[in-house]
């Protein structure tokens, strides 16, 4: 297995104390190429693979938080969906996301700020690879929540390293007690074929 080099290894465990935007501004040139050529990126793949699952209307509006450089949209509109936002803290991220001519609007936001209110709402969230240190924290996951309509579907793909060491299960089980949202699933999945990258998915119904 390869071991952590570069720009991944700044957003790689506890010491991680980078400032997002200006990271992902400088990655996004060299994201694609690097995390799938170099690591073998799968947690795109394997987040909208599991759509499949539960049969949705393709017309459905959906929001990309933290979409990056569209990979998630890439894998989206191979499955028919068309009607697809994207959320990023890295306007760099956003160019290179607007390549794609995938996403219908593209908004640079920061999702950590108590103060985010959105203007709209959506059927689908899918947040892939945007939680962790240094990144999306707890606050964001009550405006991630804003985010969604009432029975809409929650799919977040995260690192189980912060997962684990931060407690995000107890966490999201006190939400769900709030009947916040309705957590259908948690699985396990390496989301790098040439490293050992272990995720958790959390598959969730807005209450």
């Amino acid at each position: 297995m390869k071991k952590i080099s570069g720009k991944l290894a700044k957003v790689s465990g506890h010491s991680s104390k980078v400032d997002s935007q200006t990271l992902y501004d400088q990655w996004a040139g060299s994201y694609n190429t690097e995390l799938i050529n170099e690591y073998g990126y799968l947690a795109p793949f394997i987040t909208v693979d599991k759509l499949k699952n539960f049969h949705l209307d393709k017309n459905i509006e959906i929001v990309d938080v933290g979409c990056g450089t569209g990979l998630v949209g890439v894998e989206l509109d191979k499955l028919g969906y068309s009607n697809i936002d994207g959320y990023d803290i890295s306007q760099e991220m956003l160019k290179a996301a607007k390549k794609t001519k995938i996403y219908k609007n593209l908004k640079q936001v920061d999702l950590n700020l108590d103060s985010f209110s959105p203007r709209k709402t959506y059927d689908l969230l899918i947040c892939v690879g945007s939680f962790g240190y240094g990144a999306l924290g707890f606050n964001a996951f009550i405006n991630l929540l804003k985010l969604v309509k009432s029975k809409g579907l929650i799919m977040i793909l995260m690192n189980s390293e912060p997962f684990i060491s931060e407690n995000y299960q107890k966490y999201i089980l006190e939400l769900e007690k709030q009947k916040l949202f309705s957590i259908k699933s948690i699985e396990e999945h390496n989301y790098m074929s040439k490293l050992e990258r272990p995720g958790k998915l959390i598959i969730a119904v807005k209450c």
